[in-house]
């Protein structure tokens, strides 16, 4: 008696010191994690500020050179063509988003075509077996009102001698018939349950219609190559993409009104020309048979089928282009932000 007494004393004195062993271990765990994000917090901070001293240097450079009428005059260069890069780029994604929802569209139209043609079989199948056994049902019905009339209209001398028989039968339609009705109320259920099936979705864009859409991209992005190539604003405006404000000089004030000037007017032309998407559809249908893949999984193409970028496709088909192709591989350069843009 005492021996169990004094274990469960025991036990009773040791809990609260389990109790606050592990809560001290906790308070440590919770310790270490506050720890964590103070620094991960002071990280970021330094960087943020880190930023913003950039940016205020940026930002004092740029003031110094808009005091003077040359550098001000190449910075407007400099920003106009970092704007029509970003109209560019924005165009290609726009472009690459819009040719996605297209495709997402069309395999989903094929692949709910496919599965209601399928179901459409199976119900037909259903059907027919459920057109038999109404038809049966039919017959039962109607042969149970003939006997049944029958056996009404049998006198009393008759009904004693054929009647059990008769009745039998009658009996043996109707068990049969209620066996009918009960398949058919099967058949419904399996009917209405096929009917109510969720149509799937795509797994994803097939590798068909990946390769489809970045060979696209890739045309227009050659396309805009030609378009702004005229001064050689393409390269110009990646190179503006890669330096500093301060690092690129276009000339005198006048030549440089001058680049400020063609650069608007590309972009104007750009935005309203009318026969873009032919043209780029002429340009992806020679692109087609041109380009390798590395891989049979890859929907992007090999660099090296893109080394040049052909003026006109239609007039270079015809065999009298007249211009020699631009040496520009628009994926190696990754131009208008090619890479962050294919599927």
């Amino acid at each position: 008696m005492l021996a169990p007494l004094l274990h469960r004393n025991s036990e009773e004195e040791q809990e609260p010191l389990l109790r606050l062993y592990w809560n001290r271990a906790g308070v440590k765990r919770e310790l270490v994690t506050l720890k964590r994000d103070h620094y991960e917090l002071l990280e970021k901070l330094e960087k943020q500020e880190g930023a913003i001293l950039r940016a205020q240097s940026q930002l004092e450079g740029l003031e110094r050179l808009l005091t003077n009428p040359i550098a001000a005059s190449n910075a407007m260069v400099y920003f106009q063509l970092r704007h029509m890069w970003r109209v560019a780029a924005l165009k290609v994604e726009q472009f690459g988003s819009e040719l996605k929802l297209q495709r997402e569209k069309r395999e989903r139209t094929q692949l709910h075509n496919a599965v209601l043609a399928k179901r459409n079989r199976r119900l037909d199948a259903i059907k027919e077996k459920l057109n038999e056994l109404l038809q049966k049902r039919k017959h039962a019905i109607e042969e149970g009102q003939r006997l049944d009339h029958r056996l009404q209209s049998m006198n009393f001398l008759v009904k004693l001698f054929a009647g059990t028989a008769l009745r039998r039968r009658i009996e043996g339609m109707g068990q049969n018939r209620a066996a009918l009705e009960e398949r058919i109320e099967e058949f419904n259920e399996v009917i209405e349950k096929i009917q109510g099936e969720p149509l799937p979705e795509p797994d994803g864009l097939s590798l068909d219609s990946r390769r489809l859409i970045n060979i696209a991209i890739i045309s227009l992005a050659q396309h805009l190559v030609v378009h702004f190539s005229e001064h050689d604003l393409a390269r110009l405006a990646k190179t503006a993409t890669k330096r500093t404000v301060a690092d690129m000089k276009f000339g005198d004030r006048r030549v440089c009104d001058q680049m400020v000037e063609r650069i608007r007017e590309r972009i104007d032309q750009l935005n309203s020309d009318k026969s873009l998407a032919d043209q780029v559809k002429a340009r992806a249908d020679m692109l087609i048979n041109q380009v390798k893949y590395r891989h049979e999984s890859d929907a992007a193409p090999m660099r090296e089928g893109l080394s040049e970028v052909v003026i006109s496709p239609r007039l270079e088909a015809q065999g009298h282009s007249g211009h020699s192709p631009l040496r520009v591989n628009v994926l190696e350069d990754d131009f208008w932000d090619l890479s962050r843009i294919l599927y």
